[in-house]
């Protein structure tokens, strides 16, 4: 009789757990669907809420509940992302740095989340978005002359990408930024270190195929080096401008005015046929008209006259005629030269 008791008790037992289980069930399907239509409704804090309490009654089911619980931890990161992808249209309506900031720890919490449910779809899209936004902070305090600042944020955007090309860019800008104390443009100081950063960006753009951007990077360590060396040429620092000017053309070969600049500091520091080799160099790349190779023909007319060859210096001085020219290039003609004639 003891044991009969016994079946009958667990008999009862077994037969309340089903409609409890049952119960269970609904309970999770319910909360589960809240979740997705929260979702959709675009109430992410509320769908998140209830995909939590989904998955919460889903572990208590143990074996029975593996389905719904399958489906909240699919769902759970991704209306992070969502969640995530509306924080920064918020701040693309209002671009300050508090906006970028919060979209910033939003796309972090898309991936804490999402390595906790292992998942593979929304985790790598938030790693690729939190760099640029690093990137897009940089600029922003770039722009407000908040260098150090700015400095701190690409250096993240490197850190979390280091094949992001025009991170490496804009620190270069940064650099050049800091090092320009006069405010001019020019940079002063840093040079090195901004080549530095040049280098780095055309090296990654070039390696990642970014054709633009590693063209955008020549041509400003190009003219970073052409303005360093022109300033110092009209300073008369022309052993430092010569030194600049031929680091110019590593970036650039076929440059004119590094040519024509070059041309100038040999003149000055007494190199006519460096002068003169330069100027040659910077006629063959000098696509403008007569009034642009003036100028050129102007520090080739200097050059000559330095070694004694009168025709020829005469013949280049009188290509010199032109625009701003032409008042230096008589001048040389007439009472220095005694070229036979000048040009009308």
């Amino acid at each position: 009789m003891k044991v009969l008791k016994q079946i009958s008790l667990a008999l009862v037992a077994a037969l309340v757990a089903i409609p409890a289980l049952a119960q269970t069930q609904a309970e999770a399907i319910t909360a589960f669907n809240k979740g997705y239509e929260e979702a959709q409704a675009g109430n992410y804090d509320a769908a998140i809420e209830a995909y939590q309490q989904a998955l919460t009654i889903a572990n208590q089911l143990g074996p029975e509940g593996e389905e719904i619980k399958g489906k909240a931890e699919n769902q759970i990161p991704v209306v992070y992302f969502r969640k995530a992808a509306g924080v920064y249209q918020n701040f693309q309506k209002n671009r300050s740095i508090e906006n970028l900031d919060a979209t910033i720890e939003a796309f972090k919490e898309v991936v804490e989340v999402g390595n906790k449910f292992n998942d593979q779809r929304v985790v790598p899209r938030a790693k690729g978005n939190i760099p640029r936004l690093y990137y897009s902070k940089s600029v922003l305090l770039y722009g407000n002359d908040q260098l150090e600042a700015a400095m701190e944020a690409v250096d993240e955007a490197i850190n979390r990408n280091s094949n992001y090309a025009t991170a490496y860019y804009h620190k270069a800008k940064i650099i050049k930024k800091q090092g320009d104390t006069d405010g001019d443009g020019i940079i002063d100081e840093k040079i090195d270190e901004a080549m530095q950063w040049y280098d780095r960006a055309i090296q990654v753009a070039e390696t990642v195929g970014d054709d633009d951007l590693a063209e955008t990077a020549t041509e400003a360590a190009h003219d970073e080096l052409l303005a360093v060396g022109t300033r110092a040429s009209e300073s008369g620092d022309v052993e430092y401008a010569i030194e600049m000017l031929t680091r110019a053309l590593n970036y650039n070969d076929e440059s004119a005015n590094v040519y024509y600049r070059l041309a100038e500091a040999h003149n000055k520091a007494s190199n006519p046929e460096e002068a003169i080799d330069n100027a040659n160099q910077a006629l063959e790349y000098e696509r403008g008209g007569r009034t642009d190779k003036a100028k050129i023909y102007f520090e080739l007319g200097f050059a000559h006259q330095t070694l004694g060859n009168k025709s020829t210096a005469c013949d280049a001085f009188t290509n010199a005629l032109y625009g701003p020219f032409k008042s230096p290039a008589e001048h040389k003609m007439e009472f220095e030269l005694k070229c036979d004639s000048t040009a009308e």
